[in-house]
């Protein structure tokens, strides 16, 4: 690896395995709340970007390893792990939208 190809990934690589925690915690907590018909939308959504950032983790882990392809890596990396963010937005958007 090289010393000066500590990038993003650096930042993506803990930061997404902490929101998959995160994620993960929350689902059942939805669960605990209420059923409605938002709760699967929302869980369904939390459990997405859970899985969005558990990949945007391993590529940002990757792309740290392996300076030859690391930049294509970080970038996707930087894409899922932007996508997991607006998917946990949108998720907490219908759960604030179902208590109110």
């Amino acid at each position: 690896m090289r010393s000066d190809h500590i990038g993003l990934g650096a930042h993506i690589l803990p930061t997404s395995a902490n929101l998959v925690g995160a994620c993960m915690c929350a689902i059942p907590i939805v669960k605990l709340l209420h059923r409605s018909s938002w709760s699967t939308w929302i869980d369904k959504g939390l459990a997405l970007a859970s899985l969005l950032f558990l990949t945007s983790a391993g590529l940002s882990y990757l792309s740290m390893r392996h300076s030859r392809n690391g930049q294509g890596t970080e970038n996707l990396a930087e894409i899922l792990f932007l996508v997991g963010l607006g998917t946990v937005f949108m998720s907490l958007m219908l759960l604030s939208w179902s208590i109110a």
